[in-house]
């Protein structure tokens, strides 16, 4: 008798099989898939902003109100939510941003825009958005397709820039 079987329960049938594909692998193989489809969607957003714009949508009635004079929409993400980086204690602040031509808009428990050429740096933790800003101070963004929303962003600050 095996030590594993000594206080065993005879009439429960053992299973001699691995649980190889649980719950968790299955949720981490859903995240990594997800992820690899965000990142060819960049890839291929990347080669398209050089040579055409970011394209528009059109703005809903949440954040035409918000929009300034001349400005456009490009991207929105419902279910963002905005935290600052390192405060993990904290829930964040539910709502949708708007990626427009010159800014990006948070709008629901909380109103937050920054100015396109305030951020500094962006990077990927996971599906987070990390932006470092002009004053030395950061947002964090959990979003979907953060990727392609980063690329977005940086072909929008290029057009300002120039």
């Amino acid at each position: 008798m095996h030590l594993s079987e000594r206080d065993q329960d005879p009439s429960i049938e053992l299973v001699d099989e691995a649980t190889e594909e649980g719950p968790a692998l299955r949720d981490a193989a859903m995240v990594a898939d997800r992820a690899a489809a965000d990142d060819a969607a960049a890839s291929d957003a990347r080669g398209r902003f050089l040579v055409a714009p970011v394209p528009l949508i059109e703005p809903d009635e949440t954040i035409s109100r918000h929009l300034l004079a001349g400005e456009q929409v490009h991207s929105s993400r419902r279910r963002a939510i905005l935290r600052a980086p390192g405060d993990d204690r904290a829930l964040g602040y539910g709502g949708t941003l708007y990626l427009t031509s010159r800014r990006l808009v948070h709008l629901g428990q909380v109103i937050v825009t920054v100015q396109l050429t305030d951020i500094v740096e962006i990077s990927i933790a996971g599906d987070r958005l990390l932006l470092s800003l002009r004053d030395g101070e950061g947002l964090a963004l959990d979003l979907d397709r953060p990727r392609l929303l980063r690329a977005e962003m940086a072909a929008l600050v290029r057009e300002l820039r120039v």
